[in-house]
Parts: structure tokens; C-alpha cells; sequence
């Protein structure tokens, strides 16, 4: 059973492209641990703009497997601070879990 992350992510309007360009670096972090078919979204729907990044995994088991070993990555701690700390690209940030029916 295919299950995944998204992750909704609010961008710092004139910031867009530092936030493409961090989602590359998710990306890499992320296929680095197993994650597979890993996307990014422009949502135009509003301003500020969103952007919405998916992955997926083959089970539950190996999807926390993934989400464990980020945590211990030496990488992913000062990306996400990078990201969504202060002064980062994007504003705010919801992630979900989520199985394919």
C-alpha cells in the first residue's frame, strides 16, 4: 500500500525562488532516505503564493523510516531553519501523512 507526506507551505512574497530552489535541496535530502516519486506544486490559487511538495513510500513502516532518519541528518536541521526560521522564504507550513485508497 503506497502511502506519503505532503507538506502545504506558505511563501515569503519576492522569496518564490528561494523556496523553489530549497525545495530542490528537500528533494535531494529526502531520495537520500528512500522517499519516492517526490513533487513540487505551485499552488496559484492566492497571494502570497503556496507550494505543495508530496512523496511517497511503499509502507507506514518505511515512511517512518524516512521521517527518522531526517531527524539524525546533519543537513536537515539547518534547511528547515533556512527555510521556515526566521527571516526563511516561507511563513508557515502544514504537513500530512497520508495512504492511497
Amino acid at each position: 500500500m503506497t502511502v506519503g507526506s505532503s507538506t502545504i507551505v506558505t511563501l515569503v512574497a519576492g522569496r518564490e525562488n528561494d523556496a523553489i530552489a530549497d525545495g530542490a535541496k528537500f528533494r535531494a535530502l529526502l531520495e537520500k532516505h528512500g522517499a519516492q516519486n517526490y513533487r513540487v506544486m505551485l499552488m496559484m490559487d492566492r497571494t502570497p503564493l503556496r507550494m505543495v511538495t508530496t512523496y511517497e513510500a511503499e509502507d507506514q513502516a518505511a515512511l517512518g523510516k524516512i521521517a527518522d532518519s531526517l531527524l539524525v541528518d546533519p543537513e536537515f536541521q539547518p534547511l528547515m531553519a533556512a527555510s521556515f526560521g526566521p527571516g526563511g522564504n516561507c511563513s508557515d507550513y502544514i504537513t500530512q501523512a497520508w495512504i492511497e485508497l
